[in-house]
């Protein structure tokens, strides 16, 4: 099974800010959610797109095809999870629901492999980099949010080379290049809702071995505990292979 590089997983669709992004510079985005209530308000935004959108209402998890306890929070809708504590953090007070689960082969088995896969399921990023590893034929690039730093070592052993942190409390801050490198040109004010630019269109100089990640990571980690207002945020790790940076980015098919 080949790469499919006009295609894009969103898992964590939330609202559908990211997918809006994709899908305006012209690729295909499958979105995983596992609210019915967050699916729907990405069908209020994003049904003018037609079928370059898929929307899967169903959760990632260690197995597809079963039903399980899924905890959203109304306060903090960006906080849903498999895990109750993982939802409420502490602070808010989490319902439960039950949902249909499917996992990241039974996805790549109906929709293709996707060029790019952002993961931001809030506890499922390690669920996802599980079943990365084991997929004969991987995205080209992925994020997912760091949380306990295994994230650069799960990902090598995936086969992954380069990566690096962004801080998406800088999302604001952020601008697309111009001409793009991805697609086509967006004009976009990113927020901290939304993930940012992807791929080839984050700065080149910041890539880096993913070896060298985790003590990057150490260190805000660090500085963080002593002083939190030195080392706001938090962070999504991208990554992909050496040799990828080195061409062009193949342009997407219309859908």
């Amino acid at each position: 099974m080949t790469v499919q590089h006009d295609l894009i997983f969103d898992l964590g669709l939330h609202k559908g800010l990211d997918a809006e992004f994709y899908l305006a510079k012209g690729f295909r985005v499958v979105g995983l959610e596992a609210s019915p209530e967050l699916c729907a308000a990405s069908r209020d935004l994003l049904g003018h797109f037609g079928a370059r959108l898929e929307i899967v209402n169903l959760a990632l998890a260690p197995r597809a095809g079963e039903t399980v306890s899924f905890y959203v929070v109304p306060e903090k809708d960006d906080w849903g999870s498999l895990d109750r504590g993982t939802a409420e953090k502490g602070v808010e007070t989490a319902q439960e629901i039950t949902v249909r689960t499917t996992d990241l082969a039974a996805l790549v088995a109906e929709h293709g492999v996707p060029y790019y896969a952002k993961c931001d399921l809030e506890g499922g990023d390690l669920i996802f980099l599980d079943q990365l590893g084991r997929l004969p034929e991987r995205p080209v690039f992925v994020s997912v949010e760091m949380n306990d730093g295994s994230e650069p070592r799960r990902l090598a052993e995936a086969g992954y080379e380069v990566g690096q942190i962004v801080n998406q409390w800088l999302n604001p801050m952020t601008q697309s290049p111009q001409p793009a490198r991805e697609g086509a040109y967006v004009e976009r004010h990113f927020s901290h809702h939304t993930s940012g630019l992807f791929g080839q269109e984050l700065p080149q100089e910041r890539w880096r071995p993913l070896e060298e990640i985790g003590a990057l990571y150490e260190t805000w980690w660090n500085l963080r505990a002593q002083d939190p207002t030195l080392a706001i945020g938090w962070l999504d790790l991208h990554a992909c292979r050496r040799e990828t940076l080195e061409g062009d980015a193949p342009a997407p098919r219309a859908g």
